[in-house]
Protein backbone atom coordinates (compact mmCIF):
# COMPACT_ATOMS: atom_id res chain seq x y z
CA UNK A 1 0.00 0.00 0.00
CA UNK A 2 1.84 3.03 -1.02
CA UNK A 3 2.26 5.72 1.01
CA UNK A 4 0.99 4.21 4.17
CA UNK A 5 3.21 5.41 6.97
CA UNK A 6 3.20 7.94 9.41
CA UNK A 7 6.12 9.96 8.50
CA UNK A 8 6.21 9.62 4.39
CA UNK A 9 9.37 10.47 2.32
CA UNK A 10 8.54 11.35 -1.37
CA UNK A 11 8.11 8.04 -3.33
CA UNK A 12 9.57 7.62 -6.58
CA UNK A 13 9.37 5.59 -9.60
CA UNK A 14 11.42 5.75 -12.55
CA UNK A 15 11.71 3.16 -15.39
CA UNK A 16 15.01 2.91 -16.86
CA UNK A 17 15.30 2.14 -20.68
CA UNK A 18 16.54 -1.20 -19.86
CA UNK A 19 14.74 -4.62 -21.16
CA UNK A 20 12.98 -5.36 -18.02
CA UNK A 21 12.02 -1.49 -17.22
CA UNK A 22 7.99 -0.76 -16.80
CA UNK A 23 5.32 -1.62 -19.70
CA UNK A 24 4.06 0.54 -21.66
CA UNK A 25 0.91 -0.96 -22.74
CA UNK A 26 -1.35 1.36 -25.75
CA UNK A 27 -3.80 1.12 -24.25
CA UNK A 28 -3.02 2.33 -20.89
CA UNK A 29 -1.45 4.93 -22.49
CA UNK A 30 -4.53 5.82 -24.39
CA UNK A 31 -6.28 6.14 -21.20
CA UNK A 32 -3.55 8.14 -19.87
CA UNK A 33 -3.93 10.53 -22.21
CA UNK A 34 -7.80 11.08 -22.34
CA UNK A 35 -7.52 11.42 -18.24
CA UNK A 36 -4.68 13.72 -18.22
CA UNK A 37 -6.94 16.88 -19.29
CA UNK A 38 -9.09 16.01 -16.34
CA UNK A 39 -9.36 18.31 -14.05
CA UNK A 40 -9.76 18.80 -9.93
CA UNK A 41 -13.18 17.65 -9.42
CA UNK A 42 -15.00 17.39 -6.54
CA UNK A 43 -14.84 13.28 -5.54
CA UNK A 44 -17.14 10.84 -3.45
CA UNK A 45 -13.99 10.72 -1.01
CA UNK A 46 -14.63 14.48 -0.40
CA UNK A 47 -18.04 14.21 0.31
CA UNK A 48 -17.40 11.63 2.40
CA UNK A 49 -14.71 13.33 4.68
CA UNK A 50 -16.61 16.47 4.98
CA UNK A 51 -20.00 14.55 6.29
CA UNK A 52 -18.19 12.01 8.72
CA UNK A 53 -19.39 14.00 11.95
CA UNK A 54 -20.18 11.57 14.75
CA UNK A 55 -22.40 9.13 12.14
CA UNK A 56 -21.94 5.99 10.41
CA UNK A 57 -21.98 6.52 6.52
CA UNK A 58 -23.21 4.01 4.35
CA UNK A 59 -20.97 3.10 1.50
CA UNK A 60 -23.34 5.10 -1.07
CA UNK A 61 -22.05 7.71 0.41
CA UNK A 62 -18.38 6.60 -1.07
CA UNK A 63 -19.80 7.08 -4.87
CA UNK A 64 -22.58 7.52 -6.50
CA UNK A 65 -25.10 4.74 -7.91
CA UNK A 66 -23.17 2.56 -10.71
CA UNK A 67 -26.18 4.20 -13.43
CA UNK A 68 -24.67 7.39 -13.28
CA UNK A 69 -20.87 6.07 -14.32
CA UNK A 70 -19.68 7.24 -17.15
CA UNK A 71 -17.91 4.96 -19.17
CA UNK A 72 -18.08 1.17 -18.76
CA UNK A 73 -13.80 1.26 -19.51
CA UNK A 74 -13.30 3.00 -17.07
CA UNK A 75 -14.43 -0.05 -14.36
CA UNK A 76 -13.74 -2.61 -16.60
CA UNK A 77 -9.71 -1.52 -16.54
CA UNK A 78 -9.42 -2.15 -12.99
CA UNK A 79 -11.17 -5.44 -12.63
CA UNK A 80 -10.49 -8.59 -11.56
CA UNK A 81 -8.76 -7.09 -8.68
CA UNK A 82 -10.93 -4.17 -7.94
CA UNK A 83 -14.49 -5.59 -8.10
CA UNK A 84 -17.72 -3.60 -8.01
CA UNK A 85 -19.39 -4.55 -4.51
CA UNK A 86 -23.36 -4.51 -3.97
CA UNK A 87 -24.54 -2.09 -2.14
CA UNK A 88 -25.17 -3.58 1.54
CA UNK A 89 -27.56 -2.19 3.70
CA UNK A 90 -25.98 -3.37 6.96
CA UNK A 91 -22.85 -2.59 5.63
CA UNK A 92 -21.68 0.99 7.18
CA UNK A 93 -18.11 2.38 7.53
CA UNK A 94 -17.46 5.98 9.56
CA UNK A 95 -13.90 7.61 9.28
CA UNK A 96 -12.10 7.89 12.97
CA UNK A 97 -8.97 9.39 11.77
CA UNK A 98 -6.53 9.98 8.70
CA UNK A 99 -3.63 7.56 8.76
CA UNK A 100 -1.77 8.81 6.25
CA UNK A 101 -1.28 10.81 3.09
CA UNK A 102 1.22 9.63 0.48
CA UNK A 103 1.92 10.29 -3.37
CA UNK A 104 -0.03 6.70 -4.07
CA UNK A 105 -3.13 7.22 -1.74
CA UNK A 106 -4.71 8.30 1.13
CA UNK A 107 -5.59 5.73 4.25
CA UNK A 108 -8.23 6.32 6.46
CA UNK A 109 -8.43 4.70 9.33
CA UNK A 110 -12.45 3.31 9.50
CA UNK A 111 -14.93 1.60 11.78
CA UNK A 112 -17.42 -0.96 10.37
CA UNK A 113 -20.31 -0.47 11.90
CA UNK A 114 -21.66 -4.17 11.52
CA UNK A 115 -18.84 -6.13 11.99
CA UNK A 116 -17.80 -3.65 15.16
CA UNK A 117 -14.32 -3.80 13.58
CA UNK A 118 -11.42 -0.89 12.67
CA UNK A 119 -10.07 -1.44 9.79
CA UNK A 120 -7.36 0.32 7.56
CA UNK A 121 -8.77 1.65 4.00
CA UNK A 122 -6.13 2.99 1.10
CA UNK A 123 -8.17 5.24 -1.15
CA UNK A 124 -6.47 5.67 -4.56
CA UNK A 125 -7.81 7.92 -7.33
CA UNK A 126 -8.04 6.13 -10.49
CA UNK A 127 -7.17 9.14 -12.74
CA UNK A 128 -3.98 9.53 -10.80
CA UNK A 129 -2.85 5.93 -11.47
CA UNK A 130 -3.76 6.43 -15.46
CA UNK A 131 -1.81 9.14 -15.63
CA UNK A 132 0.56 8.14 -13.52
CA UNK A 133 0.97 4.97 -15.49
CA UNK A 134 0.71 2.42 -12.22
CA UNK A 135 -2.32 0.83 -13.45
CA UNK A 136 -0.40 -3.23 -13.89
CA UNK A 137 1.41 -1.79 -10.69
CA UNK A 138 -1.99 -0.96 -8.75
CA UNK A 139 -3.30 -4.18 -10.05
CA UNK A 140 -0.51 -6.30 -9.29
CA UNK A 141 -0.18 -5.13 -5.55
CA UNK A 142 -3.29 -6.25 -4.90
CA UNK A 143 -2.66 -9.87 -6.51
CA UNK A 144 0.52 -10.08 -4.06
CA UNK A 145 -1.07 -9.29 -1.34
CA UNK A 146 -3.53 -12.05 -1.72
CA UNK A 147 -1.28 -15.05 -2.26
CA UNK A 148 0.72 -13.58 0.84
CA UNK A 149 -0.10 -15.98 4.28
CA UNK A 150 2.39 -15.07 6.96
CA UNK A 151 2.02 -13.99 10.53
CA UNK A 152 4.50 -10.94 9.62
CA UNK A 153 3.04 -9.23 6.74
CA UNK A 154 -0.20 -6.84 6.89
CA UNK A 155 -2.91 -9.13 5.84
CA UNK A 156 -5.40 -7.76 3.45
CA UNK A 157 -8.97 -7.49 3.78
CA UNK A 158 -11.39 -6.52 0.63
CA UNK A 159 -10.49 -4.42 -2.12
CA UNK A 160 -13.45 -2.65 -4.93
CA UNK A 161 -13.80 0.20 -7.13
CA UNK A 162 -15.64 3.09 -6.50
CA UNK A 163 -16.63 5.77 -9.43
CA UNK A 164 -13.69 7.64 -9.37
CA UNK A 165 -11.65 5.43 -6.43
CA UNK A 166 -10.33 2.15 -5.91
CA UNK A 167 -10.30 0.89 -2.14
CA UNK A 168 -8.00 -1.30 -0.16
CA UNK A 169 -9.03 -2.41 3.17
CA UNK A 170 -6.82 -4.35 5.46
CA UNK A 171 -6.23 -4.89 8.89
CA UNK A 172 -5.32 -1.97 11.03
CA UNK A 173 -2.17 -1.68 12.90
CA UNK A 174 -1.93 1.93 15.49
CA UNK A 175 1.66 2.45 14.99
CA UNK A 176 4.81 1.80 13.10
CA UNK A 177 8.33 1.01 13.49
CA UNK A 178 9.40 4.49 13.12
CA UNK A 179 6.50 6.43 15.29
CA UNK A 180 7.46 3.79 18.36
CA UNK A 181 11.31 4.36 17.51
CA UNK A 182 10.76 8.38 17.58
CA UNK A 183 8.48 7.80 20.42
CA UNK A 184 11.44 5.78 22.68
CA UNK A 185 14.28 7.17 21.60
CA UNK A 186 16.49 3.88 21.67
CA UNK A 187 15.13 0.08 21.54
CA UNK A 188 17.18 -2.29 23.93
CA UNK A 189 18.91 -4.65 22.47
CA UNK A 190 16.46 -7.68 22.92
CA UNK A 191 13.70 -5.69 20.83
CA UNK A 192 16.03 -5.22 17.81
CA UNK A 193 17.29 -8.83 17.77
CA UNK A 194 13.22 -9.94 17.57
CA UNK A 195 12.17 -7.37 15.35
CA UNK A 196 15.06 -8.24 12.78
CA UNK A 197 14.03 -11.54 12.91
CA UNK A 198 10.89 -11.09 12.53
CA UNK A 199 11.84 -8.69 9.39
CA UNK A 200 14.55 -11.70 8.11
CA UNK A 201 11.56 -14.20 8.24
CA UNK A 202 9.27 -12.40 6.18
CA UNK A 203 11.47 -11.29 3.45
CA UNK A 204 12.93 -15.04 3.12
CA UNK A 205 9.38 -15.90 2.66
CA UNK A 206 8.60 -13.22 0.09
CA UNK A 207 12.12 -14.12 -1.86
CA UNK A 208 11.23 -17.60 -1.82
CA UNK A 209 8.01 -16.59 -3.67
CA UNK A 210 9.81 -14.79 -6.26
CA UNK A 211 8.57 -11.02 -4.82
CA UNK A 212 10.40 -8.25 -4.26
CA UNK A 213 9.12 -5.86 -1.67
CA UNK A 214 11.19 -2.74 -2.86
CA UNK A 215 10.53 -0.16 -0.40
CA UNK A 216 11.58 -1.82 2.94
CA UNK A 217 11.66 1.12 5.85
CA UNK A 218 11.00 1.91 9.31
CA UNK A 219 7.41 3.85 8.40
CA UNK A 220 6.60 0.60 6.06
CA UNK A 221 6.87 -2.18 9.02
CA UNK A 222 3.88 -1.94 11.42
CA UNK A 223 3.59 -2.72 15.18
CA UNK A 224 0.72 -4.76 16.27
CA UNK A 225 -0.89 -4.67 19.99
CA UNK A 226 1.73 -8.09 20.84
CA UNK A 227 4.73 -6.09 19.34
CA UNK A 228 5.01 -8.33 16.56
CA UNK A 229 5.96 -6.43 12.97
CA UNK A 230 3.80 -6.18 10.32
CA UNK A 231 5.25 -5.34 6.78
CA UNK A 232 3.06 -3.30 4.94
CA UNK A 233 2.92 -1.61 1.90
CA UNK A 234 3.24 -3.28 -1.30
CA UNK A 235 2.85 -0.51 -3.64
CA UNK A 236 5.93 -1.14 -5.45
CA UNK A 237 6.42 -4.84 -4.89
CA UNK A 238 6.66 -7.14 -8.29
CA UNK A 239 7.23 -10.59 -8.97
CA UNK A 240 10.50 -11.28 -10.18
CA UNK A 241 11.59 -14.84 -11.60
CA UNK A 242 14.79 -16.54 -10.57
CA UNK A 243 17.56 -15.38 -12.54
CA UNK A 244 16.30 -12.08 -13.23
CA UNK A 245 16.52 -8.16 -12.25
CA UNK A 246 14.38 -5.03 -12.46
CA UNK A 247 15.74 -2.35 -13.90
CA UNK A 248 13.54 0.32 -12.56
CA UNK A 249 14.45 3.11 -9.73
CA UNK A 250 12.36 3.15 -6.85
CA UNK A 251 11.70 3.27 -3.46
CA UNK A 252 12.14 6.82 -0.82
CA UNK A 253 14.22 9.17 -1.65
CA UNK A 254 15.41 10.26 1.86
CA UNK A 255 16.64 6.63 2.24
CA UNK A 256 18.55 6.36 -1.03
CA UNK A 257 21.96 6.96 -1.16
CA UNK A 258 22.97 10.73 -3.31
CA UNK A 259 24.72 9.18 -5.94
CA UNK A 260 21.56 6.59 -6.28
CA UNK A 261 18.96 8.91 -6.21
CA UNK A 262 20.54 11.21 -8.79
CA UNK A 263 21.78 8.70 -11.13
CA UNK A 264 20.47 4.90 -10.30
CA UNK A 265 23.66 4.05 -9.97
Amino acid sequence: MGGVGCRQGQQTQVAASHKGGNIQVPWVRGWKSLWSGVGTMRSGLEEFWELQGHQCLHQETLEKPLSEWPVPQFIDLFLPEFPIRPIRGQQQLKILGLVAKGSFGTVLKVLDCAQKAVFAVKVVSKIKVLQKDTLRQCKEEVSIQRQINHPFVHSLGDTWQGKRHLFIMCSYCSTDLYSLWSAVGCFPEVSVRLFAAELVLVLCYLHDLGIIHRDVKMENVLVDERGHLKLTDFGLSRYLPQGTRAYTICGTLQYMGEREANTGG
